[in-house]
């Protein structure tokens, strides 16, 4: 793993001081009830996944990690595809031979079947059910993103066995999520207020430690040579991305906290500070594994 930003003037240290342990935060995902999908799925919603896929694209270099060389006939899986946008531009890439599955709980975001390419094909699944009749060991390739809010308990071991599932041996897993561990805020002069900031984007993390030894626990668990990549992003880029997480704390608020009047003056006094020159930097983090 690369390592983190090193602190310019105005840089506010985060990340490991203040994340460290789970007891020192508190764990908001432990206020979602069971069953119940933390974002929203409206078109604000969808409008969101595409804007962020698209500043995933920019700031990874890749839909696919290069250590991942698709072959014409291979199957390829996007599990909790969203709106399908990632599996969509995957397939632009890729010939018709290759075969494309997006699985989600919900498929209201994603387009109608008719209007998918030929090789693309759309399936409602529970990351926590058995996978569908047809998809144990169907898979090439198995892609997730952003699936931190669906983890549970602080272990990620119950999704790591239903992606395996879903693989064929030596079949490649790329887990993509934000490094809500290690991030910092910077600032363009440490007299910048960022205390909203900071409370705002807690809320959102959770309980995350699970990311720490990611690659130990899928080599643990049915995986083999798994390595992570971080990713980090510009300044120029900075504000771009704090929408995008200023947006999806929004429907987690709205969702989960329900705290209307709370909610509502912590995003005016985040925004505020935004506004006054501070920016969250939180890297992207890749995980690529092969499936024993």
């Amino acid at each position: 793993m690369e390592s983190g930003n090193s602190m310019e003037n105005g840089d506010v240290p985060e990340g490991h001081r203040t994340l460290k342990s789970a007891n020192q935060i508190s764990n908001t995902y432990s206020q979602i009830e069971g069953g119940t999908y933390a974002l929203k799925r409206d078109f604000n919603a969808s409008t969101r996944l595409t804007a962020q896929h698209y500043l995933w694209k920019e700031a990874l270099g890749f839909n696919l990690h290069p250590e991942i060389a698709v072959k014409p006939d291979w199957r390829v899986a996007d599990v909790a595809t969203g709106n399908g946008i990632w599996l969509l531009d995957v397939a632009r890439s890729l010939p018709l031979s290759a075969r494309l599955d997006g699985l989600d709980i919900s498929l209201d975001q994603c387009p109608p079947d008719a209007w998918l390419p030929e090789n693309v094909e759309l399936t409602t699944w529970n990351i926590f059910e058995d996978p569908p009749e047809g998809f144990v060991g169907a898979f090439d390739v198995v892609h997730i993103r952003l699936i931190t809010v669906a983890v549970r308990d602080n272990d990620p071991k119950p999704m790591i066995s239903s992606l395996k599932n879903l693989l064929k041996p030596g079949g490649y897993l790329q887990w993509d999520e934000v490094d809500s561990v290690d991030w910092t805020i910077k600032c363009v002069h440490r007299s910048v207020q960022t205390d909203a900031m900071r409370r705002l984007f807690k809320q959102l993390c959770g309980t995350d430690d699970w990311k720490r030894d990611m690659v130990q626990t899928l080599n643990r668990h049915g995986f083999e040579n798994a390595s992570v990549y971080r990713f980090n992003y510009g300044k120029s880029m900075a504000r771009f991305w704090n929408d995008m997480y200023f947006s999806t704390w929004e429907e987690f608020a709205k969702v989960v906290l329900k705290d209307p009047s709370g909610s509502h003056q912590l995003g005016v006094a985040a925004m505020d500070e935004v506004r006054n020159g501070s920016a969250l930097f939180c890297p992207k983090l890749v995980w690529v594994a092969r499936k024993l």
